[in-house]
C-alpha cells in the first residue's frame, strides 16, 4: 500500500533581530509555499530545505496549515 501524500501549506517567519557577530539588524520576513509529503514532521523538515530566508541568529517560526509547528523530538 502506498503512503498517503498530502499537500501542506507552510509559512516560515523570521522574527526581527540582530545578527550576533556584526550586530546588523534584520527585519521580520516571511515566505509561504506548499509541500507534498506524508506527514507534518516531513513538511517541517522540507521547509528547512525549501525556505530561502537567511537566518543569522533570529528566531524562526514555522506554521503548517495555519498552526505553529513545534518539533516534538526536541
Amino acid at each position: 500500500m502506498e503512503p498517503i501524500v498530502k499537500t501542506y501549506l507552510v509559512k516560515v517567519v523570521r522574527e526581527p533581530g540582530n545578527e550576533p557577530i556584526s550586530g546588523m539588524f534584520y527585519d521580520c520576513d516571511e515566505q509561504e509555499f506548499e509541500v507534498d509529503t506524508t506527514s507534518l514532521l516531513s513538511a517541517y523538515q522540507l521547509s528547512h530545505l525549501v525556505c530561502d530566508i537567511p537566518f543569522r541568529g533570529q528566531m524562526r517560526r514555522t506554521f503548517i496549515d495555519g498552526e505553529e509547528y513545534f518539533d516534538k523530538r526536541y
